[in-house]
Order: structure tokens, then sequence, then C-alpha cells
């Protein structure tokens, strides 16, 4: 991802984005573009008649496409519309094209603007205070990801000259090379440790962006449970990592074991961690799960930060504290919520993924976007392949960002799987079963893209989107997922039957209606079973 020196302004309608972004062109002799503008000029219609007509959702879509225009254009002032910043595709583009600068003020300021101001704005319709703090709210880890907090309640000449400070002293100066994508906290949903987590995106991370990260723990000494492959897979990762306490494993499903976990805290015991040291775990989603374990338990329970370094990881099994080792018989069968107290995400670490593990993460996003977001669904069909391959980053991270957020959502309402966090278990019922049939052998994305297949046809004979079985296995096929494979049936359905969502002896299953909508059952038949099976398994 290059980095351009063009600069880029974000914030609330009524920050002054417009005016405050000339007066820094002026101030620098470079050429100025206002987005909205910029739209409506090439559209014929303004932000507010394409939300009046086409709705919010297309008139993002045109935003992104302009976005994508601008950010090509050369180093030039861009003032933003408010929500333009809500897209991941458009702040990865923001960030390519230069420094992102977020023009904070008061709700009371911003009103007040507002109210003097005769551009329509559709958005704050109504009670224009509460509907601003609710922006404000929703937007705010976006907005934290910006490279500048600017305090923009001042003139607009004010508050360009304070950008233009921060720009020439971090030109100046030596910085950290970590820059900010998505940043937000969320509650934790548990009774132990702090009410709320810290969930970080972001690309070149190094000691000191990490180190403000661990800053909560007060100078205590973590310990690091870490992949072995790191060094060479990832070194300016490693380099920032602390010194001292550190164990390292062979990432793979093997190590979710109750053998490897005894292990682990045996190591803890030894290297004296207390219960207020925290244990960063740093890689996949088995590195993870096995130390998220152990955490947990260890003296009853110790901080737990993630460093993520794979795409599931990333957008799945990092996010929630849902952590597990497996038994002979049933994956994930033996572990505790225990939620993380932050989690930190490079974004540059998927790049060293080869296809095989991207396809992992692929298959984990292509359930959410089922599951709820039809937006990003639609990405995977238009881009995922170029993702996965690794020659389209920015719609990686799109796809990335938004699995990790539909997650997150999920999991605020459901910290427990009581209820609506069921849906995150869509294509893996029957993976699982897959898995523990291998020998845990099978890739995990593959064993989920067979999963969808089968539950796909269990849902096509309930009322769902007759076009929904064709359209998954379009969007699997060129991924390279396969449609079936050569099991042993009776060995699938014996691990069907330890399966941790069963009830009372009664397997409950997640099924896809529509892009966007699932429903959670307890009634499949062994018909609608023997369905299933039969669309993924191999002819003999």
């Amino acid at each position: 991802m290059s980095e351009g020196t063009g600069i880029v302004l974000v914030g609330l309608p009524g920050s002054g984005k417009t005016a405050v972004g000339r007066c820094v062109a002026e101030r620098l002799g470079r050429p100025f573009v206002d987005l909205d503008e910029a739209i409506e000029q090439k559209t014929g219609r303004s932000p507010a008649e394409h939300i009046a007509r086409d709705g919010e959702t297309a008139f993002r879509t045109v935003e992104q496409r302009t976005v994508a225009r601008l950010a090509d254009g050369g180093p030039s002032i861009i003032a933003t519309g408010g929500g333009a910043v809500i897209d991941p595709l458009n702040r990865w583009a923001f960030a390519e094209h230069g420094s992102v600068v977020w023009l904070d003020v008061s709700i009371d300021r911003a009103l007040a603007r507002l109210r003097s101001d005769p551009v329509e704005r559709p958005l704050l319709a109504g009670d224009a205070e509460r509907r601003l703090e609710t922006l404000a709210s929703e937007r705010a880890p976006f907005y934290r990801a910006s490279d500048f907090r600017i305090e923009a309640e001042g003139t607009p000449e004010s508050v360009a000259q304070a950008v233009a400070v921060a720009l020439a002293d971090r030109s100046g100066a030596s910085t950290s090379s970590w820059r900010t994508l998505f940043d937000t906290e969320v509650p934790r949903g548990h009774p132990f440790g702090p009410t709320h987590a810290r969930i970080v995106f972001g690309r070149g991370l190094d000691r000191a962006a990490l180190g403000a990260v661990l800053d909560q723990f007060d100078g205590r000494a973590p310990a690091v449970i870490a992949d072995a492959s790191l060094p060479a897979a990832l070194p300016a990762l490693d380099a920032s990592l602390p010194r001292g306490r550190r164990m390292d494993l062979a990432g793979s499903e093997g190590i979710k074991r109750m053998a490897h976990l005894e292990r682990v805290l045996e190591w803890l015991s030894d290297e004296g961690v207390e219960r207020g040291d925290p244990l960063v775990a740093v890689g996949g989603g088995t590195v993870g799960d096995l130390a998220g374990v152990a955490a947990a338990i260890y003296l009853r329970g110790i901080p737990l930060v993630h460093l993520p370094t794979t795409w599931v990881a990333m957008c799945d099994s990092a996010i929630g504290g849902k952590t597990a080792v497996d038994l002979e018989h049933a994956k994930n069968a033996a572990g505790a919520f225990w939620p993380a107290w932050a989690i930190v995400a490079d974004v540059e670490a998927l790049g060293t993924l080869p296809v095989e593990r991207a396809r992992d993460g692929m298959a984990e996003s292509l359930k959410c976007g089922l599951i709820g977001d039809p937006e990003l669904w639609a990405l995977v069909e238009t881009r995922g392949l170029a993702a996965m391959i690794g020659v389209d980053d920015a719609a990686r991270y799109a796809i990335v960002e938004r699995a990790a957020r539909l997650k997150l959502d999920v999991v605020e309402r459901d910290p427990f799987e009581r209820g609506g966090r069921r849906a995150l278990n869509l294509g893996h019922t029957l993976a699982h079963a897959l898995e523990v049939e291998s020998g845990y052998s099978l890739a995990h994305g593959v064993a989920v893209g067979l999963g969808l297949r089968a539950v796909a046809a269990i849902a096509a004979g309930r009322g769902a989107d007759p076009d929904l079985a064709d359209r998954i296995d379009a969007v699997l096929a060129p991924l390279g997922f396969p449609f079936t494979r050569a099991f042993d049936v009776a060995a699938v359905r014996e691990a069907l039957r330890g399966d941790k969502k069963r009830e009372r002896g009664v397997q409950r299953w997640v099924l896809p209606m529509a892009t966007g909508r699932v429903e959670d059952v307890n009634d499949v038949t062994e018909a609608e079973l023997d369905r299933a099976i039969a669309r993924i398994l191999a002819p003999s």
C-alpha cells in the first residue's frame, strides 16, 4: 500500500471540512476538491437528491466510485462527505492518497453551522441534534482511525493553521509507521475484566503502536505466545513484540489439544506470570484459541491480547471470546468464553498468506455476508478472487473488516451464544463434522464451503430464495472451493452427534434463506440431512 502526499479531511456534517479544505489548499498551493460537489458535477445530482431518489445505499456506491477516482488524482486536498468514512474501501483510498485529518467538532458548534448552511442534509431530517449525536457515535471508529485529530471549533483560517502545523510537525519528526484504518471500543460482555475491549485494524504495526495498546496494563510485563513461523514470515511484526517471556508454537489444528494446553499452563507458571500480566497471542486461529483457553483458566483468568496474523483470525476467531481446544471426536469442545482486552490486527500480514490460508478466511467472510451483510456478499462476488490471490489489497481489507464488524455486531447482542449469535455457525455444523472425520487434516475453509453448500440444499426445500444455492456455487467455484469430497458418511454422522451445538440430543442448524437472512432451526429431518450430505459427497 503506497502513501501519497495529499490530504483528506473527514468529520461530521458541520465540522467545516469544505471551508477548512479551501484554506489549506490555498496555503499549500494545492488543488482542492469537495467530494459532494464532485459527485454532483459527475452525475448531475446532489447527494441529497441521490439519497431521496435511490436511498443511502445506492448513494454510497456512487460515492465510493468517486472517491476511488479522486484518490488517484494527484496530491489534492479532499473534503469528504461526513459519511464517506463508513466504507472501508474509501478509508483505504484515503490512506493511499495521503494524510487523513479528522476535524473534530462539538455537536452544538456543528448544529450552529448547519442551521446557517442552505445545503439540504436528508440524513439529519427530524431531530437534527439527536441524529447528529447518533452519527457521531456510529462514525467514531472511522474518525478515530485518522492520522490527526484537529479541534475544529474555530474559524476556517485558524483550523487550517492547526492542520498545517500538525502536518509540518509530522514531516519533521520521526514517527510511528503504524497507520490506523479502524479503531473501536466494544462491550466485552463478560463479568470479569474490563467492560470494554479495543479493536484496531491498521498497517505497519511497530513497537511504539503496540506499546500504546499495552499501556493499559500499567507497565506489567507481557507474556507472548507466537506462531513459530513469525520471525521468517513477518519479521517487522516480530520485531514489534515485547521482549522477554515468549513461547513459540507451530500453528496448526494439532496444537489445539489438552496436552499442548497443559504445556502452555506449565510455561506460564514457570515464568511467574501473575494475574494482572497480559498474555499476547500472535498468530492464526489455532494459536489464538490455545492461548485464549490458557488465559481463561490460568490463575482463573489473566488479560488476553490478540494480534491475529491470518484472515480467519482477523475477521472471526480472535473476535467474540469463544476460545477452545479440540477433543478427539469433537472440534472446539473444551473451552471458555474469555474475550480479549484488545485486538490489534496488522493487515499487512494478509499479504504473506498462501492462497489456501486466504481461502479459509474467505469462507468466514462469505458466511458473514450471507448472515447479514449483502454488500459484503456483493463485494466478494465482484472482487473476491482478486482479493484472495493478493492483487486487490483494498478489496481484501474491506472484506475482512466488513466480516469483522458483522461479527462484532452479532456478538455484542448475544455475547454467550444464547440466541442470535448462533447464526455465526452457518455452514459450520457439518464443516466441523467433516474436519473431525478427516482427522483435522481438511482445511477449515474447504470444510465451511462444503458446509454452506450442504445447508443451502436443506434451505432450498424450506422456501429459501430459489436462486441462492446456485448463487453460492457461482461464488465458491472461481475462488477454488471444491463442491464435493469423499468421506465416511457414518463417521460424519457420528461426529455430528458430538457437536457442541446439540441441545437435549437435537442438532441445531443455521439455514441460509437469502443473502443477508438466515434461520436457526432444530427440526432438520434425516431425509433433509441425507440430501445435504448427498450434495457434497463425491461419487465413489
